[in-house]
């Protein structure tokens, strides 16, 4: 039983860096396949539906840039190009005719003659749709912070007026089997950043957001790889 626990040793330290040893062992970190939530082969033709917008649905306030932004338009633009560029996955072009049968998520996930038919009218087998969502909010206010007195060398807290600005991007994806309109699956992706600046850019945080959900993104597609940490023992 020892020549093969020695063998087996050996190949992860050959295979990965070795970390600081253990008591009568090593940790060593390997990267580990992570399965896309898709069963796919990678090559199929895939399009992308129109995305419901949260905003449109409801009666918030937005600002005038805001107002003015095509945000379903911007996501699938954003996503169809990563999907084309990171995958051999074929990205088929959703007609602009295209509507959607309902507001309402959980109908849209039911509609299954009506992905049954966009899926054959667009030749894709597998669709794309959902909800997404874009807030910017003013995140001015009050903060606790250390300062070194100048006067006697210790430490106090005080009270400062910070100007910064919260950008949230949140969808939800619904993804479609082209040729019986089955639901496949649905998962929420959400990324939230802070900006210091009060008069921060609204389509440099959209933007930033997306990037920060990218390899998720793409997870539901293509395998994606994880760092971690495992231990071989002596």
């Amino acid at each position: 039983m020892r020549r093969p626990a020695a063998v087996l040793a050996a190949f992860f330290l050959l295979s990965a860096p070795a970390l600081p040893i253990l008591a009568g062992g090593v940790e060593v970190k390997l990267k580990l396949p992570l399965r896309p939530k898709l069963a796919v082969t990678g090559r199929e033709r895939i399009s992308l539906a129109p995305f419901l917008v949260a905003s449109k649905l409801s009666e918030r306030k937005e600002s005038a840039r805001i107002k003015d932004l095509d945000l379903d338009a911007e996501f699938r633009r954003y996503l169809g190009k990563q999907i084309g560029r990171r995958t051999k996955m074929t990205v088929v072009t959703m007609p602009s005719d295209v509507k959607l049968p309902s507001t309402e998520l959980k109908a849209l996930g039911e509609a299954t003659e009506f992905w049954r038919e966009l899926g054959s009218r667009v030749g894709a087998e597998i669709l794309l749709s959902g909800i997404v969502d874009f807030r910017v909010e003013d995140k001015s206010g009050y903060k606790t912070e250390e300062y070194t007195s100048r006067l006697d060398g210790r430490n106090y807290y005080r009270q400062v007026f910070v100007e910064s600005t919260g950008f949230t991007f949140e969808v939800t994806v619904l993804a479609f089997d082209g040729r019986t309109g089955a639901k496949l699956f649905q998962e929420t992706f959400k990324d939230q950043k802070e900006k210091s600046r009060r008069a921060a850019d609204e389509m440099v945080g959209l933007f930033e957001n997306l990037f920060s959900l990218e390899n998720q993104l793409l997870g539901l597609f293509v395998v994606r790889e994880r760092e971690a940490n495992r231990y071989v023992f002596n």
